[in-house]
Order: structure tokens, then C-alpha cells, then sequence
């Protein structure tokens, strides 16, 4: 048992599980719709009470009458991020000129384009959004997603520097101080939100999700969601598929991911998680060298030759070796 088994609700090996409610293509767009906007608006845990009511009759109408367009498109996608990515196309049209400029800069990282975040906060900064600890918190995620750390550990100080007990900043500053070699300092960072956000009266079995998920609010953290999946014995494919989810616009996450696929044997399955890092995520350095030196270990280069060039081109750039 590793220390982050006590975090860990044992799954039930009896027969006589309850049976999960199956919900039909318009609920579920309900579902995700009202799970996109908290993440779009940054609000982990409210109830969103965001509804459409028809023209004709003023009645509430499921958002897959609101948006029928959206709606089709949504079905033929399977995974979850690019569905929210459709949702967040609709709300950007409208509440997204409504939302604080931090926001809109979260809503480009949680979309995966952390460098048009970096452009818009740079272009519509003013003086308020200069003292406000969650841009300085928003700019930082930015840096991290991209990988320039020392950037990123600037700007989470920053944040922390105007607002000291903002969870949010320590937990990411937690995960910077990770990738620059300061574990120490990580794990101070973690603890403090721990002892904030789960009080001693609260119970220590909790599930994974729970712990390290958006909604709870709790330690929202890639890194310290790898470090839970490592050290569990509870930690399956299963587990990991939910929690990619969570964590998809990080390219550290999705590199652990790939990895522990490939150390399960699963070797396709991880390489192809690591081609399409490097596709959408070019800048991290891992994800690129990973994915080459996969390539040629399978023997996959003739039939990928379009990759391999592409692959080649970004290590010359970068004066990256593998």
C-alpha cells in the first residue's frame, strides 16, 4: 500500500452493484453543456443555473433544441475535450466578452492554446488586471502548459504575493516547484491546501476523482494526480482514462499517461497518445523526443514518414537530441 492508497475508495467485487443511470444523447448534452460553462467560467463547484427558453413558446428547451448545429456535431465526437471544445465555441459567443479578463485567458489553457492565452492577456491587460492575483495565476498556467517554468514560478509568486492563501496558486506553484527540482517546497505547497481544503474531522477515503478533480476543488493538479496513479495499487487503465479528462490540456499529464501505457505493454496505445502529443503540443520537449524514439524502436517510420519529417524538423528547430 503506497501513501496515496488512503485517498482510495476500495471498488466493489460484488455482483450486486447498483447499475448506472444510461442517459440519452440530449441528457447527457445537458450534462456536459452545464459542465463546460463551470470550467469555461472558472467555478469549480456552483450550480450552474444557465438555460434557454424557446422563442415560440418561452419554454425551458434542452440545449440540444437551443443548439441543433452544435448538438450534431457533438454526437459524431468521442472524446470528452474535443466535446467541450464544441461547448465552448457556443459560449464564446454568449458570455465570453462578459467574463473577467483572467477567465478568458483560463478558458484559452483549458482548451489547449496556452500561447493565445499568453497573446490575449498580454494585449488586454490593464491596471486592475495587474493586481489581481487570479490573471497573475491564469498567465502562470500558461507558462507551465508551455513549459517555461521559471516564467511560471514568476507570475504563481506573484499571485501569491497579492493574495498569500489562494489555494489555486499554491497548489499550481506546487506542481511548477516540481519540474524545477524544489520538492521540498512542493510538498509544503500541497500540504498547506490539504490542511485548508480536507480539515482533520474529514474522512481520509476518498475517491481519486473526488481528490483531484476540477469540481471539488480540492488540489486540482496534474502533477499530484500522476503522483496518486504511480503509487496506488487501485490506479488502472480505468482510472487513468477518467482522470485524462481532467487533465488533457496538460502535456505533462498526457506524457505520463502514454508512459504508463507503454510500461503496461500497451505499446501502440501509448505511442499514439505521444504522436498526437506532439501534433498539439509541439513545444514540450518530451512529448516530441518520446515520440520519435518510439517510432524508430516499433520500426513504424516508413509507413509515418510524414511524422517523422515533422518529428526531425522540430529537433533540428529546437536543437533537441534523443
Amino acid at each position: 500500500m503506497g501513501f496515496w492508497d488512503k485517498y482510495f475508495v476500495r471498488r466493489n467485487k460484488h455482483k450486486n452493484q447498483s447499475v448506472p443511470t444510461v442517459l440519452t444523447d440530449i441528457e447527457l448534452f445537458d450534462k456536459e453543456f452545464l459542465d463546460a460553462t463551470a470550467r469555461y467560467t472558472s467555478r469549480p463547484g456552483e450550480d450552474m443555473n444557465m438555460r434557454f427558453r424557446s422563442e415560440e413558446t418561452n419554454e425551458i428547451i434542452p440545449f440540444a433544441q437551443a443548439f441543433p448545429e452544435q448538438f450534431d456535431e457533438w454526437k459524431t465526437v468521442k472524446s470528452i475535450w474535443d466535446r467541450r471544445g464544441i461547448i465552448y465555441q457556443i459560449l464564446d459567443k454568449r458570455i465570453g466578452d462578459s467574463m473577467k479578463l483572467w477567465q478568458q485567458v483560463e478558458r484559452f489553457n483549458i482548451d489547449r492554446y496556452p500561447e493565445n492565452a499568453l497573446r490575449f492577456a498580454e494585449e488586454y491587460a490593464g491596471p486592475s488586471d495587474l493586481t489581481d492575483a487570479n490573471f497573475h495565476l491564469a498567465v502562470a498556467r500558461s507558462y507551465f502548459i508551455l513549459s517555461r517554468y521559471r516564467e511560471a514560478e514568476e507570475r504563481a509568486e506573484k499571485a501569491l504575493s497579492l493574495t498569500p492563501n489562494h489555494h489555486r496558486a499554491k497548489v499550481l506553484l506546487g506542481d511548477i516547484c516540481h519540474y524545477t527540482h524544489k520538492p521540498q517546497r512542493a510538498h509544503e505547497l500541497y500540504n498547506d491546501v490539504l490542511r485548508l481544503k480536507l480539515p482533520a474531522a474529514t474522512p481520509t477515503t476518498m475517491k481519486i476523482g473526488d481528490l483531484v478533480g476540477f469540481h471539488r476543488d480540492i488540489i486540482h493538479s496534474p502533477v499530484y494526480a500522476v503522483a496518486m496513479l504511480k503509487s496506488s495499487s487501485e490506479a488502472d487503465e480505468s482510472v487513468w482514462d477518467a482522470l485524462a479528462g481532467e487533465f488533457y490540456h496538460y502535456p505533462q499529464f498526457r506524457l505520463a499517461h502514454a508512459t504508463f501505457l507503454i510500461h503496461k505493454g500497451e505499446h501502440l496505445r501509448g505511442f499514439t497518445k505521444l504522436i498526437i502529443l506532439s501534433r498539439e503540443m509541439p513545444w514540450f520537449k518530451e512529448g516530441v523526443i518520446n515520440s520519435y524514439s518510439l517510432m524508430q524502436q516499433l520500426g513504424l517510420e516508413p509507413q509515418m514518414n510524414e511524422d517523422k519529417v515533422r518529428l526531425e524538423e522540430i529537433l533540428r528547430k529546437e536543437h533537441w537530441t534523443v
